[in-house]
């Protein structure tokens, strides 16, 4: 499937532009976890998505789908999380497809899994950023996830 979502931006971008692309990949993203969350809370009697069981079983999703094998540091209290994924196809789909490191993060699919199991998780609003991409040269993908601040 990474190869379908790196041929999905490419046409994106050619009728969108770059960024725009991004976003609606990083959009698909959300849908499909926030409709996978719905699916599974209720398949498996998770009164809440608050549950840790629901995060311990969307990483292995990740994992046996081949989006990587990821580790979590999750700070409940203020709302925050740091996720490691190592070994994810989508880099090595980049980096096979256009022959070369990426100049910025490429993960933006996985971006939306995370931020919407997040948003479910804490309850509340949050924001999402990719701080390191294999793509572009780093050991493993990691992102960042907060609360957004209340205007």
């Amino acid at each position: 499937p990474a190869g379908v979502y790196v041929e999905l931006f490419e046409l994106l971008k050619k009728e969108l532009g770059e960024k725009k692309a991004w976003q609606l990949i990083q959009e698909l993203g959300e849908f499909q976890m926030k409709a996978a969350i719905s699916r599974y809370k209720e398949r498996f009697n998770l009164q809440q998505a608050q549950s840790t069981k629901i995060l311990d079983f969307m990483m292995e999703i990740l994992n046996i789908l081949g989006w990587g094998s990821g580790a979590l540091v999750v700070d409940a209290k203020n709302k925050a999380a740091k996720i490691t994924m190592k070994n994810s196809m989508l880099p090595k789909k980049c980096l096979a497809f256009y022959g070369k490191q990426c100049k910025g993060p490429v993960d933006y699919f996985v971006l939306g899994w995370m931020k919407a199991l997040f948003e479910a998780y804490f309850g509340a609003p949050v924001e999402a950023k990719e701080t390191l991409c294999a793509a572009k040269g780093d050991p493993y993908c990691e992102f960042v996830v907060k609360a957004k601040k209340k205007k």
